[in-house]
């Protein structure tokens, strides 16, 4: 045992502790006693009870043992007896292993000679063969070559093997016949690879919104149609295709270290969306990157579920029209409504 005490270890231990407690009760005359005669201090050590009961389980343990040993030299006849068995047994796998792989060997090599159909054409022809022989046999007849007793023999046995082959060939055929139904007709594309059903089921974006937005006028109109063709051919429906108000923007350019214009810049930002639906989520990130990667200088398109508030962006607002209808609003007041005089 590594990183503790025996049982040797303990068990001095625990007699150390049990004779120090004997030693202490012992008065002064009893320890030099003790100290000067070692008979004494032998018949403390023996009268401890954990030394007089070491002979006690030596004898116990060594009766342990030799009983456990009688037993295993009684049990080793019978594994003895079980060993022939098992190796007898693997034996006889082994054989019949070696019988099975040699019978399918010749099966496979049947098979893969004759088909059904061949066996067919085979029994039509040792058909026709036996009736060929009956023939003969007739002819001989009819020449005097053979008795009559010889020839109904033969004709009797020749005959009988051509209607059993005639039989067979009828009953495979028919077997056959049912067989091609049963099957029905195949497609050659399923014969080495079958198709299986695809029951998976996808989540799908109802409208998707891939609005591009640039300042380049020519780029934008060239690259929205490239995503309605690119969307058709992911088999996405493409719901509509429509421009939003352009932003505009004034870029001002002071002269060195004054407030003078030096040259001012009118940018717009063009805005076009795309709107799809029946967007099938595994081929969306295929399309976004195919997207991505053929986006244009100065180009950005950003890709987002259909909202209302795009519905509203798409309109440019009358303000004119939203002013009225403020003042509209504000007649609801009671102190505007009061200041008017109708209340």
């Amino acid at each position: 045992m590594y990183g503790g005490q025996s049982a040797y270890d303990s068990l001095i231990d625990v007699c150390l502790n049990s004779a120090m407690a004997n030693v202490r009760t012992l008065s002064m005359e009893q320890l030099n006693e003790l100290l000067y005669n070692e008979s004494r201090l032998d018949s403390l050590i023996d009268s401890l009870p954990q030394i007089r009961c070491l002979p006690t389980e030596r004898e116990a343990g060594l009766a342990q043992n030799k009983s456990l040993a009688e037993w295993n030299l009684a049990q080793e006849p019978k594994l003895d007896q079980l060993r022939m068995q098992v190796k007898t047994l693997h034996e006889q796998a082994v054989a019949l292993r070696t019988e099975t792989e040699t019978l399918k060997a010749r099966l496979d090599e049947i098979s893969s000679s004759k088909s059904l159909d061949t066996t067919s054409n085979l029994l039509q022809v040792a058909a026709q063969e036996a009736d060929d022989d009956a023939e003969g046999t007739t002819k001989a007849f009819l020449s005097g070559a053979i008795s009559a007793e010889q020839f109904l023999k033969d004709l009797l046995e020749k005959k009988t093997l051509a209607h059993l082959r005639h039989l067979l060939r009828r009953i495979l055929s028919r077997r056959l016949s049912t067989l091609r139904e049963m099957a029905g007709a195949q497609d050659p594309e399923v014969l080495y690879e079958p198709k299986f059903p695809d029951t998976r089921e996808y989540p799908e974006y109802d409208l998707l919104n891939v609005r591009i937005q640039g300042y380049d006028f020519t780029y934008i109109e060239k690259f929205q149609g490239y995503i309605d063709r690119m969307a058709r051919r992911f088999n996405f429906k493409v719901v509509e295709s429509y421009a939003v108000a352009a932003q505009t923007q004034r870029v001002v350019v002071y002269k060195p270290n004054s407030t003078i214009v030096d040259n001012e810049v009118k940018l717009a930002l063009y805005d076009r969306v795309v709107r799809l639906s029946n967007v099938a989520a595994p081929r969306l990130q295929l399309f976004i990157t195919l997207v991505e990667t053929h986006i244009p200088v100065g180009v950005t398109v950003t890709f987002k579920q259909h909202e209302n508030a795009d519905e509203d962006y798409r309109y440019i607002p009358d303000l004119l029209l939203k002013q009225k209808q403020e003042e509209l609003k504000s007649l609801d007041n009671p102190i505007v409504r009061r200041n008017l005089g109708w209340e």
